[in-house]
């Protein structure tokens, strides 16, 4: 297992190579293991994509729903995991 340090360079890095990388935005845990299972190197989370999983607005999503959320999401994969 990486060390939080370790995976913050292997991110920075991954910025550094000169050219771009996608990141998608899983919904959930499944959606999650699948877009690893796909090769992508990080995730990014969405607000925006959550609130309409749940058949919510954007910016309806409070933080107190968001942070667990973004704990599946997390503990789903050893990915780079963004927050928005």
């Amino acid at each position: 297992m990486k060390t939080q340090k370790e995976k913050a360079e292997h991110f920075f890095k991954l910025h550094q190579k000169g050219s771009c990388f996608v990141i998608p935005n899983p919904w959930d845990r499944g959606s999650a293991k699948l877009l690893e299972h796909l090769g992508f190197q990080a995730l990014a989370s969405s607000g925006a994509g959550f609130a309409f999983s749940q058949g919510r607005r954007d910016l309806s999503i409070n933080v107190r729903e968001m942070l667990p959320h973004l704990q599946e999401l997390s503990a789903a994969t050893g990915l780079h995991l963004t927050a928005d």
